[in-house]
């Protein structure tokens, strides 16, 4: 049964307490490797973009563009790929 794993904005400096979501790279629906790149994250002192951990599809965003997101808050889920299930195996 595929997991739902969770993606969140983490810590990135010891200062800050949210970042602003600038871009989503994906949309729901679409299929990820690990390792891609998912959302542009700006700070007040950096700029970042959060990639996937897990092979998978985006099953849901949690903030449009625009938003400022809490350090620790969910910003998407990934529908995690059982292994051999990829979109290539």
């Amino acid at each position: 049964m595929p997991t739902l794993m969770e993606v969140r904005v983490p810590k990135v400096g010891m200062d800050t307490t949210e970042v602003v979501l600038t871009q989503w790279l994906v949309q729901r629906g679409d299929w990820v490797k690990k390792g891609a790149p998912l959302v542009e994250l700006e700070s007040e002192k950096t700029t970042l973009v959060l990639e996937a951990e897990v092979e998978g599809t985006i099953a849901e965003i949690c903030h449009p563009e625009g938003s400022a997101v809490p350090v620790g808050e969910l910003v998407c889920f990934i529908q995690e790929a059982p292994p051999g299930e990829g979109k290539d195996g």
